[in-house]
């Protein structure tokens, strides 16, 4: 009786010991087995959607300039566009005047009434002075002499700087460019004609005016020219502010630069303004560099907007910019201006805009999180229930290869079909081939 009881007190023991050892294998199990969640995945059209940032651009420009003598300035009394903005054809750009006008007319006044009295003087000095008939044929000889020698050394220094010689050459250079041989023969034709005049000026020195009446007709010459050049720089500047008062664009477009404010001075060399091309419209230009989808012509962008959200558009242009990186030019369609305002307003602050596409074919797809590897190396690992008397179910670890078609931040696309498969991705520590995980507890 009492062999009985301390063999019943045994077994008892020994089924605390059992139990307590299946309690804390399990509790170690589920410490060290490293723990995972099954990927959704599933059968689709893989859409890989980026969100980029762009910037208003003007791919085709014209500057705009005025015709200023070189002698003049202009100032620019007032400014009526900004950049970004629209402008109609013959819609006002800017106000300019001619610089110290009313000073500068003054002198040419005080230039044209001397030059005007001296002509006088000399009329009530020598008004009976008259020239024979062969005077005035070597006075005219004179002067053609004066302008064809004159031609011929502009001709000369032209063809001489096109030859790059410091003496004209007897014969022209066979490898003469044609712009330098076109040089040479009007520099020939000059000289010729500056001989002729010197020969026909010396067949006629017999009838040379006296120097005391040259001498005279040369002051009445000199102030004819003085009183005339006078009344032309007068009629220009009156001319030439006329025209810059008002300052109109030559073509509808979009002014893409304003270099110039209320109060500054200006020349023939001042750029005022740039605006677009004649129908070259401002685009948005977004660097592509860092994304994997193909952009073409036709390829459609969307743009986002906090109060009208998505609207579309197109690329109308792809290149490299001058460092070499591409880009893509979207289209500012009306839809865009609805949605961001008139193009002064998107030149402020960078576009942001989504680049969204879409496979044809449905594939396999997985989260990225889950596809490991890289290259050719790709893979994933999944997971095999198994089931034990002693330990209980279990799930093992299989790696399967996988052939990646395309993928972004999220998402990627697979040939093999693994639909079906409990792929495992999320672990809390490293997994490996053939090893145990478990799932989390929800």
């Amino acid at each position: 009786m009492r062999f009985k009881r301390f063999a019943l007190q045994g077994m008892i023991v020994l089924a605390v010991v059992i139990a307590l050892c299946v309690l804390f294998s399990g509790t170690i199990r589920t410490l060290t087995t490293p723990k995972v969640r099954y990927a959704p995945v599933k059968q689709g059209k893989f859409e890989n959607v980026t969100e980029l940032t762009g910037q208003v651009v003007f791919p085709e420009e014209e500057e705009i300039r005025l015709t200023v003598p070189e002698d003049a300035s202009l100032t620019v009394t007032k400014v009526f566009v900004s950049a970004g903005q629209k402008v109609k054809k013959n819609e006002k750009l800017l106000s300019c005047a001619v610089t110290d006008l009313e000073k500068t007319l003054a002198r040419l006044r005080q230039e044209y009434d001397t030059a005007q009295d001296t002509l006088d003087e000399w009329e009530r000095k020598n008004g009976g002075l008259r020239l024979t008939r062969n005077e005035q044929l070597w006075q005219e000889a004179y002067e053609s002499t004066k302008e064809a020698e004159q031609a011929e050394r502009e001709a000369r220094m032209d063809a001489l700087s096109l030859l790059g010689m410091e003496e004209i050459p007897e014969a022209l250079p066979e490898k003469a460019s044609q712009e330098a041989s076109e040089a040479y023969e009007a520099w020939r034709s000059a000289a010729e004609k500056a001989t002729d005049a010197r020969q026909t000026l010396q067949s006629l020195d017999r009838y040379a005016i006296p120097e005391a009446t040259w001498t005279l007709l040369k002051s009445k010459q000199e102030a004819e020219e003085k009183k005339a050049d006078a009344e032309n720089q007068m009629m220009t500047l009156m001319l030439l502010n006329r025209q810059v008062s008002t300052v109109t664009a030559s073509h509808a477009g979009y002014i893409s630069e304003v270099s110039v404010e209320k109060g500054g001075t200006i020349s023939g060399e001042t750029v005022l303004m740039k605006m677009t091309a004649e129908k070259q419209d401002p685009v948005i230009r977004v660097d592509i560099s860092n994304i994997k989808q193909t952009v073409k012509k036709g390829t459609t962008i969307s743009v986002n907007s906090d109060s009208w959200g998505r609207v579309d558009t197109k690329v109308v242009n792809t290149g490299l910019t001058s460092s070499g990186h591409p880009y893509a030019d979207a289209e500012i369609n009306q839809e865009v201006i609805y949605a961001l305002g008139s193009v002064d307003e998107m030149m402020k602050a960078e576009v942001k805009l989504r680049l969204s596409t879409k496979a044809q074919e449905s594939t396999c797809l997985v989260p990225a999180a889950a596809v490991r590897g890289s290259g050719d190396g790709r893979y994933v690992y999944v997971g095999e229930q198994q089931t034990s008397a002693f330990t209980g179910s279990s799930i093992k670890v299989q790696k399967i290869s996988v052939t990646v078609l395309a993928e972004s931040a999220s998402t990627v696309s697979i040939a093999e079909d693994l639909s079906r498969s409990k792929i495992l991705y999320m672990e809390d520590r490293a997994i490996a081939e053939d090893g145990t995980v478990m799932l989390y507890e929800e």
